[in-house]
């Protein structure tokens, strides 16, 4: 285990990039099967194997713009003081939430065949729903993402919470959860 762990940091210093991007395609596709297992309840042969393909492809797209994302947001600065910690979870909440939470909504059904009708159905009836929970969640996620943890395990971070989150988000973008 501390090999694995050894490895993970090295080639994260050393590849960021390309680390967040496979890590969170990864977790990405996880949260996709886990929303279609455990929230749609459906059975091994019933998965949509291409769904969750997709959706990973998602994740390969959104890892490496996190991991830019968090570099510029160290730009307020890296000590963990009240109003640097304070701004970069304001920027992060009212620019990169927003933002990652409707491309991933959109990308999941243009990925789906939708048009763009169906699609503005979709997020009409599930964007603020799913910004209203984002927002109970990630403020205290990248409080401790922004005061603990190094910036080069920000990403992973995120994504150990995403794995829950996108599981969620898959579930309201493609999978049929809908707001009440």
């Amino acid at each position: 285990m501390a090999s694995i762990l050894k490895w993970y940091r090295n080639y994260s210093q050393t590849y960021p990039i390309r680390i967040n991007l496979v890590q969170t395609g990864f977790l990405f596709g996880l949260g996709d099967l886990m929303a279609q297992g455990i929230v749609e309840k459906r059975k091994p042969n019933e998965i949509d194997w291409l769904r969750t393909v997709r959706y990973a492809s998602i994740g390969c797209a959104v890892g490496p713009s996190l991991s830019m994302w968090y570099r510029t947001l160290d730009r307020f600065g890296t000590r963990n003081t009240v109003p640097i910690v304070a701004k970069k979870i304001l920027v992060d909440q009212l620019i990169a939430s927003p933002i990652v939470n409707g491309a991933v909504m959109i990308m999941s059904r243009v990925f789906s065949g939708d048009e763009w009708p169906q699609i503005q159905k979709k997020l009409e009836s599930n964007y603020t729903t799913v910004m209203l929970n984002s927002y109970l969640i990630w403020p205290a996620v990248q409080t401790f993402n922004f005061t603990i943890v190094p910036q080069q395990y920000r990403v992973l971070t995120v994504q150990i919470v995403s794995l829950a989150w996108n599981t969620y988000l898959s579930f309201m973008s493609v999978g049929g959860g809908t707001s009440k």
